[in-house]
């Protein structure tokens, strides 16, 4: 689809869950938004470093279905999803956080933390489950502050139902954090649509920018509800001000921003923003699962760790094979990237992927795909 806009390390690639590959304009994009502006402008280096966040928001938000003022640069996810644990309002009888056995372990790790605070953290079954919105009940009850959804898990591919996870969060009073790590540049998302309190992702999977281009978004309400712990003069309403003694925060998600945003990484990641808006994420989906139809078509049904539904699946896989290291001897001899999982072969596909790839994978694993 788009191969010759990206550099491939490898002939065929496979990594866009752990590592997009590089735009070839990643180079050029922080020359024009960050180096250049610093080797020549002087003082009004400020303007060109702010136009280049202002246009990492806007590419983000165009890939999330949300509005530009609405995301706020984190330099990781894990930032994000801690910020967020330490803005909420302490609500009485309100102790519980919800999130699942399936969740990424740093999401895990960072609301551990509330524990401090006196929340108790409550791990939902993972699986196929986690598909059905009646598996989130005990998210929705009068004791819960926060319920955590990924809206495609990492290892098995489920898409969590986050429209109404979010709606009956909503209902119930309980603030709600999406995970769309795994999701946004390959799968739809529409965070104004769904209600979410807040989301958190990354540009260094499928949306192909790098480290250090993460993200937070915020409803506008819950923002106005929160008081992050972590501020910075970008978090004031007014950060020219310039006045030590007064604070006050900013509106909606610009108070999570903390102090300077380290521009250089925001800057690149808006190279493949653009092209990733341009083709359109509805576009990318489509032939996304059409390439995975292809790879399940190829081997044993019993094969896949991972969920094979149309429809509720992200554009990962994990394969069983019967002698790992076997099979990755002869992936790495076929010059095949991918990464394992569960002593298992875990692939992802994206608009750099073509059917060419899939026959290259579906030829060599064939005769390691264990099929009970």
């Amino acid at each position: 689809m788009d191969r010759n806009l990206f550099h491939m390390p490898r002939r065929h690639y496979f990594l866009s869950h752990s590592v997009g590959a590089q735009p070839r304009t990643w180079q050029s994009a922080i020359d024009a938004g960050f180096a250049d502006p610093w080797r020549t402008d002087g003082f009004e280096v400020w303007t060109p470093w702010f136009d280049a966040v202002d246009r990492f928001k806007a590419g983000v938000a165009g890939l999330v279905g949300a509005h530009a003022k609405d995301i706020c640069p984190q330099p990781n996810v894990s930032a994000g999803v801690f910020g967020v644990l330490f803005s909420l309002p302490e609500r009485a009888r309100r102790t519980k956080i919800v999130l699942t056995e399936d969740d990424f372990p740093t999401v895990g790790f960072a609301l551990a933390q509330g524990r401090r605070m006196g929340y108790e953290l409550v791990f939902l079954p993972g699986g196929e489950r986690l598909a059905d919105p009646d598996a989130w009940a005990p998210a929705f009850q009068d004791d819960v502050q926060l319920v955590v959804a990924t809206q495609v898990y990492s290892n098995t591919s489920v898409l969590a139902p986050c429209a109404e996870i979010c709606r009956r969060a909503r209902e119930r009073g309980v603030f709600s954090l999406l995970d769309v790590a795994q999701a946004a540049g390959t799968v739809p998302v529409e965070l104004n649509d769904w209600g979410a309190a807040f989301a958190v992702g990354t540009s260094l999977k499928y949306l192909c920018g790098g480290t250090g281009a993460a993200w937070l978004w915020a409803n506008a309400d819950a923002a106005a509800r929160t008081a992050p712990l972590d501020v910075g003069w970008f978090s004031h309403a007014n950060p020219f001000e310039f006045d030590i003694h007064n604070f006050e925060y900013a509106q909606g998600a610009d108070r999570f921003t903390g102090g300077t945003a380290s521009v250089a990484p925001l800057a690149g990641a808006c190279a493949a923003h653009e092209i990733l808006n341009a083709r359109g994420v509805s576009d990318i989906y489509a032939y996304n699962q059409a390439l995975l139809d292809r790879l399940f078509a190829g081997l044993p049904a019993e094969a896949f760790l991972s969920t094979t539904r149309a429809g509720h699946r992200g554009s990962a896989a994990l394969i069983k094979v019967r002698d790992y290291d076997a099979a990755a001897r002869d992936l790495a001899e076929a010059e095949i990237a991918h990464d394992t999982r569960k002593s298992a072969v875990r692939v992802s596909l994206h608009l750099y992927n073509d059917e060419a790839d899939v026959d290259a994978l579906v030829g060599v694993l064939k005769d390691h795909a264990a099929a009970d």
